[in-house]
C-alpha cells in the first residue's frame, strides 16, 4: 500500500485492523473519507488480495483482511 497516497488508505488499514468486517459506509464513517475514495481504494486492495469481499453480493457488500 505504500505506493498509494493520501490518507485514506492508511485510515482504511488502520479500520480493517480494528474491525473484522466492514462494510463501505462503515468505512466512510470511521475515516471520513468519501465513499468515493472508500470504495476506489477498497477495490484496489481486493485487486491486490489484501482484503477478501465476503457476501457474494453486488450491493450491501462487507470485507475483510485476507488470510
Amino acid at each position: 500500500m505504500a505506493s498509494l497516497s493520501g490518507r485514506t488508505p492508511p485510515a482504511l488499514r488502520a479500520v480493517l485492523t480494528e474491525w473484522p468486517l466492514i462494510s463501505a459506509p462503515m468505512a466512510e464513517g470511521l475515516t471520513g473519507a468519501s465513499r468515493a475514495a472508500v470504495q476506489r481504494n477498497l477495490a484496489w486492495m481486493e485487486d491486490r488480495e489484501l482484503i477478501s469481499e465476503v457476501t457474494g453480493q453486488g450491493r450491501f457488500r462487507m470485507w475483510c483482511m485476507a488470510a
